[in-house]
């Protein structure tokens, strides 16, 4: 499985990026510092899951969703925010996001989703 960690906070993709591929087995995680360059990674990389940052500088992270969801056989893409809430959600859910988080509920979040949709695998002898 291949994961596309979107960020323009170099150290959030950094931290994320690592407990990923920590966490789960046969996952590949690269990063992408913005929403353009993430559209360029996935035509070139093909990742299964994008999971973008918002906001960010340039494109936040719901308006890469819905450019996303606009292509053709498109990953699956989630959105992850500082603090969330049922506004955020809707208006992920509206332009095609398969899931919404909170940057504080992330790991746990994630893990199960992720576990859940792809049927990974957290690593043997990995902690959460």
């Amino acid at each position: 499985m291949r994961i596309l960690v979107v960020d323009d906070k170099f150290e959030s993709r950094w931290v994320i990026a690592g407990w990923l591929s920590a966490l789960l087995d046969a996952v590949a995680v690269e990063s992408a510092a913005s929403g353009d360059e993430a559209l360029a990674a996935i035509e070139a990389k093909r990742p299964d899951l994008v999971l973008a940052a918002h906001p960010m500088a340039g494109m936040d992270g719901i308006e890469l969703a819905r450019r996303i969801a606009a292509r053709a056989n498109p990953p699956v893409v989630a959105v992850m925010t500082d603090k969330g809430g049922p506004d955020f959600a809707a208006a992920c859910a509206a332009v095609g996001a398969h899931l919404s988080l909170e940057k504080r509920h992330l790991q746990a979040r994630l893990l199960g989703f992720l576990q859940e949709r792809f049927s990974l695998r957290v690593a043997p002898g990995a902690r959460g």
